[in-house]
């Protein structure tokens, strides 16, 4: 017996089916330097109830299923390298409630955030985390894959700002996670009832399950925005300050700190300041971006610029007048704006590390470019609560040099892995390193044979 057609399982429903080549040009890959796949199918669904269609029509046709909602991730988790059929989750951009009482907004994954913080600054809210990969990026994508921005160096990752999921798992079946697990409860706990189960979906690029709904918890807008650089002889003193700053809470009213290294700093101040002395450049610079009642903000910026003297450091103001300030301003796409784009496209390896593992990170950003002179490097850190992220970019020419940046690339991340970094953001891009996790890599694979038999969503992802 024929079974039936992707077209026909969805007929009657809104969702959109692609199936022509050039109408899935857009879906093969993301912007990772990842390779391309070509899928067979693209679905653009509506509702958790379509989603579950498509899940049934690829189970009984053997069809991988890739989750796709901007595309702007940097690590290949939407590439469908296997083939088979791409879920475009961007039409489901609902909006579905704003719960003052509970704290929380829910919404559906195609949101992005841009739309997200303009409706809710008209209430004075705001989220926790609001990822670097700007107002375009989806809310789904971000949790899918983790993400970090502002918001960092108060609540520390997007995961740790989500009170709950709900997902549609391999077998089609809707889960909720959290308090949400009680019928007519809906979310506001998520250690709840048992083990923590919203936390297995996040980071897990669609391996486990069809994010439909999140629920993120939700904080005053802050009446005051100002921005401080602090500069330092070097990246150990640096890294010396910001450990102490984050031990004893200093950086309570911070919402976005970045850290500089001393080629960028130069680059730019001395490109708009030619009359200041290079030789007076710091080594390292930390931007801070302060938030919260005028007075405090007050207070924290002379206590961080007091401690940094104390690091062999202090406030670099040409720095913020003539970068810092303007793209936390603008919040422009942050290393988009640093100036980096001479080439066609970017790798960004995305890492997190403890706070003193810093100095080794962009030394390590050093080494890649004495041994990989044909593209342009760059690497910067972002502030978290504890620990640091860092973030190694290659931009290169994709049409000379796609091959070659691939493997620079895996070398990257293995010498990475060797100072004690580790992926935030694995995809595909981090894949064939996942062994290197013993235990905890077995224990994933462990719960994909539950959850996926057949191993049909997002295969190679987290090289599951």
């Amino acid at each position: 017996m024929e079974k039936p057609s992707l077209a026909s399982e969805l007929a009657g429903t809104a969702a959109v089916v692609l199936e022509d080549q050039i109408d899935l040009l857009n879906y093969r890959r993301d912007a990772s330097v990842c390779a391309a796949g070509d899928p067979a199918a693209a679905v653009l669904v509506n509702s958790a109830e379509e989603i579950v269609r498509v899940v049934k029509a690829a189970r009984e046709a053997d069809q991988p299923v890739y989750i796709r909602g901007a595309g702007s991730t940097y690590a290949g988790g939407a590439n469908p390298t296997r083939g088979g059929i791409v879920i475009d989750v961007s039409p489901m951009n609902r909006i579905v409630e704003i719960d003052r009482g509970r704290g929380l907004v829910i919404v559906e994954p195609g949101v992005t955030y841009g739309e997200l913080l303009a409706v809710l600054g008209r209430d004075g809210l705001t989220i926790g985390i609001v990822p670097l990969t700007g107002a375009s990026g989806t809310i789904g994508g971000a949790i899918a894959s983790h993400g970090l921005g502002t918001g960092s160096p108060k609540y520390q990752s997007t995961g740790d700002e989500v009170a709950g999921l709900e997902v549609i798992l391999p077998d089609g079946e809707l889960l909720r996670t959290g308090s949400a697990a009680l019928a007519g409860a809906g979310f506001f706990q998520r250690y709840a009832i048992g083990p923590d189960l919203t936390g297995l979906f996040l980071g897990a690029n669609g391996t486990l399950g069809v994010i439909t709904k999140l629920a993120l918890w939700v904080h005053p807008l802050p009446p005051h925005q100002e921005t401080l650089t602090l500069g330092f002889s070097d990246y150990a003193a640096g890294a010396r300050f910001t450990a102490h700053a984050q031990l004893h809470e200093m950086f309570r009213n911070v919402w976005y700190g970045a850290g500089y290294e001393d080629k960028a700093v130069a680059a730019r101040v001395s490109a708009a300041r030619p009359d200041l002395d290079g030789n007076s450049m710091p080594g390292f610079c930390l931007g801070l971006d302060l938030r919260g009642d005028p007075r405090e903000v007050a207070a924290d910026r002379l206590r961080l610029i007091d401690q940094a003297s104390r690091f062999a450091g202090g406030e670099f103001a040409p720095f913020d007048e003539i970068f810092f300030s303007k793209l936390r301003r603008d919040f422009s796409f942050w290393y988009g704006y640093a100036g980096y784009f001479s080439r066609s496209m970017c790798a960004l390896l995305m890492t997190s590390m403890p706070t003193e593992t810093s100095p080794r990170f962009f030394a390590l950003v050093d080494r890649m470019r004495a041994l990989h002179p044909d593209f342009v490097w760059a690497g910067g850190t972002v502030l978290c609560r504890r620990g640091v992220h860092g973030a190694v970019i290659m931009f290169y020419d994709e049409q000379h040099q796609w091959p070659a940046a691939q493997a620079a690339a895996s070398a990257t991340c293995a010498e990475l892995l060797e100072i004690g970094c580790v992926p935030y953001k694995v995809g595909k891009m981090w894949a064939p390193l996942m062994d290197r996790f013993g235990s905890y890599y077995r224990t994933l694979r462990a719960l994909k044979r539950s959850f996926d038999p057949k191993s049909l969503f997002g295969p190679d992802n987290l090289a599951l």
